[in-house]
Parts: C-alpha cells; sequence; structure tokens
C-alpha cells in the first residue's frame, strides 16, 4: 500500500484508520469535514495539527491526543467558518445534528486529497 485516503464521516472508524496506518508507517490524507462550507478556493492541505475552523477537525485531534497522536498525517479541510444556518441542531435523545453540504464541495475535497497523494508520491511541494 502505497497511500490510504481515509473519507469516513464518523470518528471512531476514522481514528482506527489514522491509527493503521500510522502503526504501519502507511502514508495517510484524512478528508475532513465539508459542511455547512461553500468556498472550494479555502480547501487546504495541512498537517492535522495546523487545521482550524472545521468541527470535525476538532474533535478528530481531540480523541486522536487521548491516544498520542497529535500530528503526522495531512488533512484536507476548509478554511472557511461552518455556515450556522446550515446546521438542524436535534435536541432528542438518540438522534443526530445534520449539517448540510453543498453538492460539489465533497468532490473538491476528493480532489484535493487526490493532488496531496499526488504531490507526496512524486515528491512535490515537500515543506
Amino acid at each position: 500500500i502505497d497511500f490510504i485516503v481515509d473519507a469516513i464521516d464518523t470518528l471512531s472508524p476514522k481514528i482506527a484508520l489514522i491509527q493503521f496506518a500510522l502503526r504501519n508507517s502507511i502514508k495517510i490524507v484524512s478528508s475532513m469535514g465539508a459542511g455547512a462550507k461553500t468556498d472550494a478556493t479555502k480547501v487546504k492541505i495541512k498537517d492535522i495539527s495546523k487545521s482550524f475552523n472545521c468541527p470535525l477537525a476538532y474533535m478528530l485531534r481531540k480523541r486522536l491526543r487521548k491516544v498520542g497522536i497529535s500530528k503526522g498525517f495531512k488533512v484536507v479541510f476548509s478554511e472557511e467558518l461552518p455556515d450556522e444556518s446550515a446546521i438542524i441542531a436535534v435536541e432528542e435523545q438518540n438522534k443526530k445534528s445534520m449539517v448540510g453540504t453543498i453538492s460539489y464541495l465533497p468532490a473538491v475535497f476528493g480532489c484535493i486529497c487526490a493532488q496531496a497523494v499526488m504531490e507526496d508520491l512524486l515528491g512535490l511541494n515537500q515543506k
């Protein structure tokens, strides 16, 4: 395996995959949340420790710190602040809030993940 591209939206399996990749020295890029965002020009590739304005990345960083991981893999995330009007909060037990996602943004995240993989495999943009 040369690279893993993670696009899991649920925290526990996402964390398990990241742990597996890092434990086995497999490169991984992880897609963060596209929900409540619209600006494709704000999608970036950075180390997990440098991600911001993303609720999924925040929760991921928090949970990963508990298992001793705070950096060391790339994520694709949006620097855009989430649009609160796109979030439907549900207060009932056993129900989850819904976050609206604009149709084109998940594809943009996927393309940027592919870019991260290709740049790494080709040795481009090594910072």
